[in-house]
């Protein structure tokens, strides 16, 4: 015996979602087309994909430039340094210069691959190796003068340290 004979007074509802007859179709307006996903878009040919191990843009994966933090701490040096006789504070200088030059160059050409902190340190130390570099030339050419006005003029330098 079936459960319906056996139990002929229960009330079961009537579960209409399942229509054994036929599979149900999803609802489509008559009136347009078949809905179809796009179709797979490439990117232009002037995006090139980043190279392999390295992300591109947004921030994900972005490192920082390689020789930013050299710069700026031999350009923060050479600030200083320049006080003493101008030949420290224009070695110092000049290589800030260049590393941090180098490194603005490079930040340039792939800006979405460095990070934006890492430019700026690479600049700050750019601009610290030229203040320093030039106020190290106005030292040496200081003490050169001084050592050319001495040799010129003895007397008066015998003067001006013995009074």
């Amino acid at each position: 015996m079936s459960e319906e004979q056996e139990n002929p007074q229960e009330n079961k509802p009537i579960d209409l979602s399942k229509n054994q007859n036929s599979e149900p179709t999803p609802f489509q307006p008559l009136d347009q087309e078949p809905v179809t996903p796009p179709p797979f878009q490439q990117p232009p040919p002037f995006q090139q994909p980043p190279p392999f191990g390295q992300f591109g843009g947004g921030g994900f994966g972005q490192q920082n430039l390689p020789n930013a933090t050299a710069a700026l701490v031999l350009g923060i040096i050479a600030l200083p340094a320049c006080c003493f006789y101008g030949i420290f504070g224009l070695i110092f200088g000049i290589i800030a210069w260049i590393l941090g030059a180098g490194d603005m160059k490079k930040y340039q050409l792939n800006p979405g691959l460095y990070t934006e902190s890492s430019y700026k340190n690479a600049k700050a130390g750019k601009i610290c190796g030229m203040i320093a570099a030039i106020l190290s030339i106005l030292m040496i050419l200081f003490f050169v003068l001084v050592i050319i006005g001495a040799i010129a003029n003895p007397d008066m330098y015998n003067k001006f340290f013995k009074s």
